[in-house]
């Protein structure tokens, strides 16, 4: 039996030798895939791996990209990275630590720095390593479960690892949904170095953000492309309800002898306010905002701003049911706008 140690010690570093044959992703779900990411204003490289498969090639922590018909889509010398997707000529340039990866396969792609293993985002296997034979080769199989604390959880990860080279063949998600893998691969035949680098212009993180902020000379007419896109694809308004956490994050303003108070909505981020007062007859002074909705139940006025925008009738009633159940809307407080002293 191969000690996980002994596997680990191997893959580290990346292919000890080279690597080159096709690779498949999958997805097992028609459920829309949800990938969560930030910059700092830059245009995002992601791993561009797709569905019919890609040609990849692995050296170390090298890597190369190509489709099946030849076209270079990424190179990465291992710290840096380059995307040819956009501009095959002038390709994105950033660090291969940025490189986005939706899906399974970024393990086959890009090696990890060892502190990856030792950190805390993994834990350790689930079982022992098996000796298995993959696309016939010798390899080693291991299960990592992923941590308790991971949020959102994560399902487990199964590895595929050629045992003579320590490349990644395979790489599948503990629930079936999804992975990627090999269907055919040589190990050990040389690979000239210069296809994982390129020393040719390129777009820059920097001059991303700043194509980003003022646009390229390129840039269509904004009119004249959104005309475009109102003849080719739709010209009637796009909306989609979204489901929102109204949950307060802090109540600001508590008048507990009269019910009445203040409260900063959202968990995390903000997303609005929420106040009620003793109902009444004289103006309520609110905040003017574009989604404001004030109504009166029979012993509270009550008032709700939005931060994204205006709720519809599906959306209000079911607030009002979950703020005062069983109690019918009866009116609409008198509003004074132009600021806010309180409820």
């Amino acid at each position: 039996m191969t000690p996980w140690v002994q596997m680990l010690v191997t893959m580290a570093d990346g292919p000890a030798l080279p690597v080159h044959g096709t690779m498949v992703p999958y997805r097992n779900s028609d459920v829309p895939l949800h990938y969560y990411y930030g910059t700092y204003g830059e245009e995002p490289v992601f791993l561009p791996l797709r569905s019919e498969g890609v040609r990849l090639l692995r050296w170390g922590r090298r890597s190369r990209i190509e489709s099946l018909d030849g076209t270079v889509l990424f190179v990465s010398d291992g710290e840096t990275a380059w995307d040819f997707t956009t501009d095959p000529d002038r390709p994105r340039c950033t660090e291969v630590k940025n490189v986005h990866s939706p899906g399974s396969g970024r393990f086959l792609v890009i090696t990890p720095r060892v502190s990856h293993w030792a950190g805390e985002h993994w834990a350790r296997p689930t079982g022992p390593v098996s000796d298995v034979e993959f696309l016939g080769r010798p390899c080693w199989s291991v299960e990592l479960g992923a941590t308790e604390n991971s949020d959102p959880p994560e399902p487990s990860l199964r590895l595929v690892v050629d045992a003579e080279s320590g490349a990644v063949l395979g790489q599948h998600g503990g629930d079936g949904i999804d992975g990627a893998a090999f269907t055919e691969v040589t190990v050990g035949e040389p690979l000239d170095p210069s296809l994982f680098t390129w020393d040719g212009p390129v777009i820059t993180d920097d001059e991303s953000r700043i194509r980003a902020g003022r646009g390229t000379p390129d840039e269509p007419d904004r009119e004249e492309s959104l005309q475009w896109f109102r003849d080719t694809v739709t010209a009637d308004p796009i909306r989609v309800p979204v489901t929102v956490d109204l949950s307060p994050h802090s109540v600001h303003w508590i008048d507990r002898d009269a019910g009445a108070f203040s409260a900063e909505l959202g968990q995390g981020r903000y997303q609005g306010w929420l106040t009620r007062r003793p109902r009444s007859t004289e103006p309520w002074r609110v905040q003017t905002y574009s989604g404001q909705i004030a109504w009166s139940t029979s012993d509270f006025d009550w008032a709700i701003q939005t931060r994204r925008g205006a709720l519809d009738a599906v959306a209000v009633d079911s607030l009002q049911q979950q703020l005062h159940p069983g109690e019918p809307v009866v009116g609409t407080p008198p509003l004074a706008f132009g600021g806010s002293d309180g409820p």
